[in-house]
């Protein structure tokens, strides 16, 4: 089987080339945006998905499909990335996905979840939610300030 590690939503990963650790910046957990959310729109937001994964038995090479979703407050889910998770020649399968944008339409607490498919015919299951609470404000009004009091001699 293969066995979900961890998945970290971040501003930033890089990997060193020399040793190949990841390294994760800007841990996302929450944003606030200036403006109104679109309706059906996307918020333009560059970011990065780590995601790590291994064998249950390190001698069993395995294959599996991740899928990747956003979940909405209001319960509206966008699959927004799915793929194969290739263990046959490694213990480790490491995947880094990088973002412009996310679909976003209404403020509050989305989840990016993450599920499993141990093989084609299985059915798909919930192994991690990521949090994310998404605000978006009103933008601050200028007011004018108050004439300064006339004073006569």
């Amino acid at each position: 089987m293969v066995d979900h590690v961890w998945t970290v939503a971040c501003s930033r990963a890089v990997i060193d080339q020399a040793s190949n650790n990841l390294s994760l910046e800007g841990v996302l957990e929450q944003l606030t945006i200036t403006g109104k959310p679109l309706p059906d729109g996307f918020l333009a937001l560059p970011f990065d998905v780590a995601t790590l994964w291994a064998r249950s038995n390190p001698a069993v090479p395995e294959k599996a499909r991740m899928r990747l979703s956003l979940l909405a407050p209001s319960g509206k889910e966008h699959t927004v990335k799915e793929f194969d998770i290739d263990l046959t020649t490694a213990e480790r399968y490491r995947a880094l996905l990088k973002f412009n944008a996310i679909p976003v339409s209404e403020s509050g607490r989305h989840v990016f979840r993450v599920d499993l498919q141990q093989d084609p015919e299985a059915n798909w299951k919930l192994v991690a939610s990521i949090p994310i609470t998404i605000d978006f404000v009103e933008p601050p009004t200028l007011e004018a300030e108050p004439a300064p009091d006339q004073q006569h001699d």
